[in-house]
């Protein structure tokens, strides 16, 4: 049996997956998981509005899939952004390769969901001669676009028509917007970055000359992030480290793993200590 998560780790990832078992189709669906799990999937492209795939059947020539699933229109996308850009944290989580998990709200506010709601949001068909619409060859392109938005959420934001570059413009331009209108309305969440900025703007002169107080009042949320090892499954493997014969000899994702955790121990004991005099750091800290 196929591990829960195997299809992908992240809510996200497992909120597509649960969408589509819910639009009725889980035994066809099922049908479709030991394709994806052997390896079958040999290629799969995801655009604005479309996917095409390519798996590997009983016949010599690959099965050709098209998904079609319709994107938002540009007003949607305009406001599920201005949406987002009421939140500071959206931005960064989304820069760190991690998808907010209040995201659906900012698309429920256009009344388009992120996710397919119904069977008539998908079009689809496989180049295969069985009559079963979703067939396992389109069934095991679905779970391997879980594994993909795992990897990378922006391409279920690409599938449904806003491209990262566009998205992240579209935030920055929305946020320093806001800012330069003086909006302070009370969802706004500044972060940390936001914060110093305001510092700097309204005294510069004694934050330039080192006058550190003033930082006092600055607020830092320090947790471990939801998504683990985020920045580092998005860029790979550095060429260097594949280079290298010692190196690529040991995993590279096991040793940032290592690192991360290690950091993340010590960030999380040095903000949450006990500030009593000579109190050590608990490297055991969680």
């Amino acid at each position: 049996m196929a591990k829960k998560d195997e299809f992908g780790g992240t809510w996200w990832a497992k909120r597509w997956t649960s969408a589509l078992e819910r639009l009725g189709w889980s035994s066809r669906l099922q049908r479709g998981r030991t394709y994806a799990r052997q390896g079958n999937v040999l290629e799969v492209k995801v655009r604005p509005g479309r996917i095409d795939a390519r798996v590997q059947g009983s016949r010599k020539r690959p099965y050709r899939i098209t998904i079609n699933i319709d994107p938002l229109s540009d007003s949607d996308w305009d406001e599920a952004a201005s949406t987002m850009a009421e939140h500071a944290s959206f931005a960064a989580r989304l820069l760190a390769g991690e998808m907010p998990e209040n995201i659906e709200d900012a698309f429920d506010r256009c009344d388009t969901p992120l996710f397919p709601g119904s069977e008539q949001d998908i079009d689809m068909s496989c180049t295969c001669p069985d009559w079963a619409n979703p067939c396992k060859h389109i069934a095991a392109v679905f779970y391997t676009l879980g594994t993909e938005f795992d990897r990378d959420p922006f391409l279920l934001l690409l599938l449904r028509g806003m491209s990262k570059e566009r998205l992240l413009a579209a935030l920055r331009e929305k946020r320093a917007r806001a800012t330069e209108g003086n909006v302070s309305a009370p969802d706004i969440e500044p972060d940390a970055a936001e914060q110093l900025l305001t510092l700097i703007q309204e005294a510069p002169d004694s934050f330039w000359n080192g006058d550190a107080t003033a930082a006092d009042s600055v607020q830092v949320n320090v947790a471990v992030p939801e998504t683990p090892l985020g920045i580092i499954h998005r860029l790979g493997v550095p060429e260097f480290w594949a280079r290298d014969r010692v190196l690529s000899n040991s995993d590279f994702l096991a040793v940032m793993k290592d690192y991360y955790q290690t950091v993340t121990r010590r960030a999380l004991a040095l903000a949450y200590r006990d500030t009593a005099e000579g109190k050590p750091i608990d490297e055991s800290a969680p």
